[in-house]
């Protein structure tokens, strides 16, 4: 049982020249989030500018130095947060205030376009680990089962688009839903909801839950197509341009009742008939229903990280939830945990 009002916080800054600065006590506004589209976790904070070894901070927390978040919530002190300051905004008001932002390592994937090519039948689990070593980011975890993809042309994207695209064609063949994430200085792969012990939110810890739904981004039909060469189209002599042709191969139907919201699968982007079949009816399974957003504020866990379960016993939700997004308010000891349903 973790008593909430024991949970300490420790914030450092690590500069350039190996020197380590505690932060613990002079930092205000100190928060950190996981948003549901994005790879690297954003810590915020602010200081007031003041001397620390015959230096103003605001000379000594420079751009590229390194943040240590750690957090003790009875079983000792635990790294929570490791990142580079990204972000510095100085503001004179007096003594001044200095705010910052730092991400952790996958912000590289994140800042950074590529153009990398994978053939037909290489493993997704291949493909992580190719991008993570060309940006030297040392990898952990990998959870991936063997899922063999089609070719991969990836041109002018970022990195982080390539892996949540490849993490994404893994999902919709139905082998299960991951999350790229970093800790201790490696990235993870790890599948959502399998965090030990699974935490309980009922009504009488929570202070607010919402529960909103829309049509908005739904899906009630999914047309399979592929593309076939038509009939030359002379411009002049000895020129001529070959159109192209789409041929429907496949329509499959969602709950049409709302209407048809028509998305449209490509039949080459897949190995087989069964392969694009099987993504028709992950997309129906993915946005074939109205979508919800549902979010819950509570006492903060500090470890809880996007993809952990929870269980939550609240307003209208009740049952296990998978965290979609979540940030941590260390000054209010409170965290907002966006879920979706576990699968």
């Amino acid at each position: 049982m973790i008593n909430i009002a024991d949970v300490k916080y420790d914030l450092s800054v690590l500069l350039p020249a190996g020197e380590q600065i505690s932060l613990t006590t002079l930092a205000s506004g100190l928060s950190w989030e996981e948003q549901p589209n994005e790879l690297a976790v954003r810590l915020s904070f602010s200081i007031r500018n003041q001397k620390w070894n015959g230096k103003w901070l605001h000379q000594q927390l420079q751009l590229g130095a390194r943040t240590i978040l750690k957090a003790d919530w009875g079983q000792g002190w635990k790294e929570i947060h490791q990142g580079i300051i990204f972000d510095w905004d100085y503001t004179q008001d007096g003594n001044g205030v200095l705010k910052i932002k730092s991400y952790d390592m996958l912000i590289y994937l994140l800042r950074s376009k590529d153009d990398r090519w994978y053939k037909n039948g290489t493993q997704a689990s291949v493909i992580i680990r190719d991008i993570a070593k060309a940006w030297n980011i040392p990898l952990g975890q990998m959870d991936l089962p063997g899922v063999a993809l089609a070719a991969q042309p990836f041109r002018s994207q970022t990195l982080a688009s390539m892996l949540t695209s490849v993490i994404d064609q893994v999902r919709s063949r139905g082998k299960g839903h991951y999350i790229i994430r970093a800790s201790n200085g490696k990235m993870h792969v790890v599948k959502a909801g399998q965090n030990k012990p699974i935490y309980q939110f009922d009504a009488d810890v929570v202070s607010s839950a919402s529960d909103q739904q829309d049509i908005e981004n739904l899906v009630t039909r999914v047309k399979i197509v592929s593309k076939q060469a038509g009939e030359v189209e002379h411009e002049g002599p000895g020129q001529g341009t070959k159109k192209t042709r789409l041929k429907i191969d496949d329509t499959v139907n969602g709950q049409t009742k709302y209407g048809i919201l028509q998305e449209i699968i490509y039949s080459q982007q897949y190995d087989t008939v069964a392969a694009v079949r099987e993504a028709a009816q992950e997309v129906l399974k993915e946005r074939g229903k109205p979508r919800r957003r549902r979010s819950v504020t509570a006492p903060d866990l500090p470890f809880l990280r996007r993809g952990d379960k929870v269980y939550i016993a609240a307003g209208t939700l009740l049952g296990y939830y998978i965290i979609d997004g979540i940030q941590h308010d260390a000054d209010n000891r409170s965290m907002t945990m966006e879920v979706v349903d576990h699968e």
